[in-house]
């Protein structure tokens, strides 16, 4: 059996402490992430807990409250100015283990106007809340452990007994040219990280002219106008786990939670792969991938469609949370059965000019484009009026509410990243 080592960049995880003194050292020379060219303000101050709790699958719209106070736990420079526009009635607490990003952060909620953050300098894995938060988000944070298991059970235990978890963490079909490179740079150079720029010029240099023409050499070559700090995290990061479906909910249910249903990445929308459920079209495969239970399913998707799959980016609950886990197919018939209206606000964007922000008069249209993109949806779309329920709308409009279609149509239609209808009424 190949050793652990030979999967993840973990050559200088020797202990808890000593990696989160590496990724301390490591991100106070980096202000990760880069800067934001904009900052959306929203005119509908529901427009986060909304379309949250409609991708939790809640159509009443009370799974996380409407004030709620929320975690962002790994905040980096831009995560807890984000979410604090997204929620502005929450009571928000940020954290991270990187000066310079908090101070990046500090500064950009002051020229915005953001009063609803309280930053905080801390490791996850020293973090000592319990049962205090509605909503938890930390994506990209835990895989850059000795084990992640330890910052995993300290965001548990922050969570409310009702409490969410938006959980992300690599998918190793994605990281496994940028591990072998870590680990390579890691022979190289050793566990300092002091020499950061070095390594940098070094992999510049490598993506200039590599010198053996392999799947490396053109991945390389495709990353190498990318910003230093992209570089710096993707490549040289000091210590990088990464996770199939099935080791994800191993993690995660080792930590006393459970996985609840899939959240969709801004990334993965960019990059066109959004769904975890796949269609087939021969009638046998898709009846036996269709029957399989939820975390079956992912993983075999994961499986299949490897590079292609998405991030691993869920939702998570306590164990005893006292919410009853619904599966997607229990969800998607339950959006079946609801009612919605169509939805609109708007957005002004405080604009980057010279490293300052100004908000710009113009207010712009949320969601963007005004109509769905998918010609099923946009239908949809159009004859949602509050009157008839979506299968209703499927019915009048001849389409056959098959599990694929209609979780499709609750993704692209309900969603934080397409938010074109608002549920009226429960089922």
């Amino acid at each position: 059996m190949a050793s652990i080592k030979d999967k993840f960049n973990i050559m200088g995880a020797l202990s808890q402490a000593g990696v989160d003194e590496a990724n301390r050292e490591f991100y106070g020379r980096i202000t990760y992430p880069w800067p934001q060219m904009t900052y959306p303000s929203y005119a509908d101050p529901h427009v986060g807990t909304v379309f949250l709790n409609q991708e939790l699958g809640d159509w009443a719209h009370g799974r996380v409250p409407a004030r709620p106070r929320i975690w962002v736990a790994g905040c980096g420079s831009n995560q807890a100015t984000l979410t604090a526009l997204r929620f502005p009635r929450a009571e928000i607490v940020a954290t991270d283990i990187s000066a310079p990003s908090l101070a990046a952060c500090e500064a950009n909620l002051a020229q915005l106007g953001v009063r609803n953050v309280r930053l905080q300098e801390q490791s996850i894995n020293d973090a000592g809340f319990r049962e205090e938060f509605d909503y938890v988000i930390c994506t990209g944070v835990i895989h850059h452990n000795a084990d992640p298991s330890a910052p995993l059970a300290r965001l548990g235990a922050a969570l409310r007994p009702g409490g969410v978890l938006e959980l992300m963490v690599y998918n190793y079909y994605h990281r496994i040219l940028t591990t072998a490179y870590q680990k390579a740079m890691r022979h190289l150079f050793g566990d300092s990280t002091t020499d950061l720029d070095e390594q940098l010029d070094v992999t510049r240099a490598l993506m200039n002219d590599f010198p053996v023409e392999n799947t490396m050499h053109y991945y390389l070559r495709q990353q190498k106008d990318e910003s230093r700090e992209y570089l710096a995290d993707s490549f040289l990061q000091p210590v990088e786990h990464s996770y199939t479906v099935e080791t994800f909910v191993e993690l995660v249910e080792g930590a006393g939670l459970e996985v609840l249903l899939p959240a969709m990445s801004v990334f993965d929308k960019d990059a066109g792969r959004l769904a975890w459920n796949v269609a087939f079209r021969d009638p046998e495969v898709a009846r036996r991938y269709d029957a399989l239970p939820d975390y079956e399913r992912w993983q075999a998707s994961n499986l299949l469609m490897v590079e292609r799959s998405p991030t691993i980016y869920f939702y998570v609950q306590r164990r005893d949370s006292g919410f009853a886990r619904k599966s997607e197919r229990e969800v998607c018939g339950e959006f079946l059965e609801t009612r919605f209206e169509r939805y609109g606000t708007t957005i002004n964007n405080f604009v980057s000019s010279g490293g300052d922000y100004a908000l710009s008069p113009a207010p712009v249209p949320h969601p963007s484009p005004r109509l769905p993109v998918e010609q099923t949806a946009r239908n949809v779309f159009k004859w949602a009026d509050g009157g008839k329920t979506v299968g209703e709308i499927l019915a009048e409009l001849g389409v056959e509410p098959t599990f694929h279609t209609v979780n499709t149509l609750r993704t692209q239609l309900t969603t934080p990243l397409f938010p074109y209808l608002k549920a009226v009424a429960a089922r």
